[in-house]
């Protein structure tokens, strides 16, 4: 976590005060937003040490499941108050952000230092299905509202909610199969066996058990869009070309194969969290995080009155803003460090997230809620997540991003913004 976050803490005390005493409404709105930052950011820290003491699957679990936790929050105090066109928003607003806007300045910036960045196919390939899978749940209730209110059909709100529901459900069902299979890996040997047909010659049955152990531990850092990794996987890296060598030029030495083990597990044991302080730090970060949510949701209606803005321009653009900017941070500079994969996992990876976990949640929550939120949204809104998705289909297939293609990115997500600013949703 950057030192200047923990500073923001300040805020996180200030705002319920100015609350207590009605203070202006942009003023909490401002300042409940910053209180926010630093609170997500901690939930991330915390969440990456019980994944020290969780191994590498549940881990995994873990950063999907809490990736966006501080947006399903916001989410959650937003439906309870009765702000649906702000959920709906947010929504959208969180895809496109981490698609759009994430990546591209984070393509314009790792190309500017390094030129054109490189990065495997078969993930983005992966995130572009996914993306289409998120397209259609998200189109298709809108479509079929379309076409009803153009037949006259009966029933049109109760049916448009029984759609979204059985979209919400169908979703969580695809979220559920890229756990199994991104996590878990289930039925996706490919990777593994390739590793494992190179390393063979090289290598010894005892020290090759210890060097996939630490490309299974590469994979789930890797897979990591949080702060610090860096330095992580370049000692992985160090460690497992330090074998490889070893073995080459020792390879009549079994007892070797051995001694090479060790080093890395220790170090990682050593620099291990207790499990009782992330466990602390999360609750502590989570419950802040929801009472200063309440706040920052109580100022929107009044902060979109004293600015003439319309409530769906705030949820498309500044609650995602809030919830997402220490991530948006650590991914600009994985780029800045010539890691696009992990660049790829942090944007595209959460804007799968939000779609198939997040936006379905938020519609079987509203159950309970005063109002009902359903997967209806506006044309501008889809009509934008549409080319988001056939974008980075286009610009990833091959391998290769240039800054070109990062500021077509940046440019599709400031037309989506000003359109939605001047002609709302």
């Amino acid at each position: 976590m950057p030192r200047w976050l923990y500073f923001l803490l300040i805020c996180t005390m200030l705002a319920p005060v100015l609350a207590l005493f009605h203070a202006p409404a942009l003023l909490i709105f401002a300042i409940a937003g910053l209180g926010i930052l630093p609170l997500a950011a901690l939930i991330g820290v915390s969440v990456e040490g019980l994944a020290e003491h969780t191994g590498e699957r549940v881990g995994g679990l873990l950063f999907a499941t809490f990736g966006n936790a501080t947006e399903l929050i916001i989410g959650f105090f937003a439906l309870r108050q009765g702000l649906v066109s702000v959920v709906s928003a947010s929504i959208i607003g969180s895809i496109l952000g981490n698609v759009l806007l994430v990546l591209g300045i984070s393509v314009c910036v790792g190309s500017f230092k390094h030129g054109p960045l490189t990065f495997e196919t078969r993930p983005a390939s992966q995130y572009s299905s996914l993306l289409a899978l998120c397209i259609g749940g998200l189109l298709l209730p809108t479509i079929a509202t379309l076409l009803a209110y153009q037949a006259h059909q009966a029933d049109i709100t109760l049916h448009e909610v029984q759609l979204s529901d059985f979209i919400a459900i169908m979703l969580l069902i695809g979220y559920a199969a890229s756990i199994l299979f991104s996590v878990f890996r289930l039925g996706d040997g490919a990777q593994m066996e390739q590793q494992d047909t190179l390393l063979k010659p090289l290598l010894g049955s005892r020290s090759e058990a210890a060097v996939m152990r630490l490309l299974a531990y590469r994979q789930h850092v890797a897979k990591n869009v949080r702060a610090g990794k860096t330095d992580m996987l370049a000692t992985l890296d160090s460690a497992l070309h330090a074998i490889i060598e070893h073995e080459q030029s020792h390879q009549d030495e079994a007892a070797v194969s051995v001694s090479v083990q060790p080093a890395p597990l220790s170090e990682r044991e050593s620099a291990k969290s207790p499990l009782w302080r992330s466990l602390l730090i999360l609750t502590l970060a989570t419950v802040g995080v929801a009472w200063l949510s309440e706040v920052l949701v109580s100022a929107i209606e009044p902060v979109t009155h004293v600015l003439h803005w319309n409530p769906a321009f705030v949820g498309l653009i500044f609650v995602p803003l809030i919830g997402g900017l220490p991530e948006y941070f650590n991914t600009i500079s994985m780029a800045l460090d010539k890691r696009m994969g992990m660049v790829l996992a942090a944007s595209a990876g959460s804007s799968i997230q939000i779609a198939l976990l997040m936006a379905p949640l938020l519609v079987l929550i509203s159950l309970f809620m005063p109002q009902r939120l359903d997967l209806v949204f506006s044309i501008i809104e889809l009509a934008v997540l549409g080319l988001a998705a056939f974008l980075f289909s286009e610009i990833t297939h091959d391998g290769e991003l240039v800054w070109l293609e990062g500021l077509l990115l940046v440019l599709l997500y400031a037309m989506m913004g000003g359109t939605v600013f001047l002609f709302g949703s």
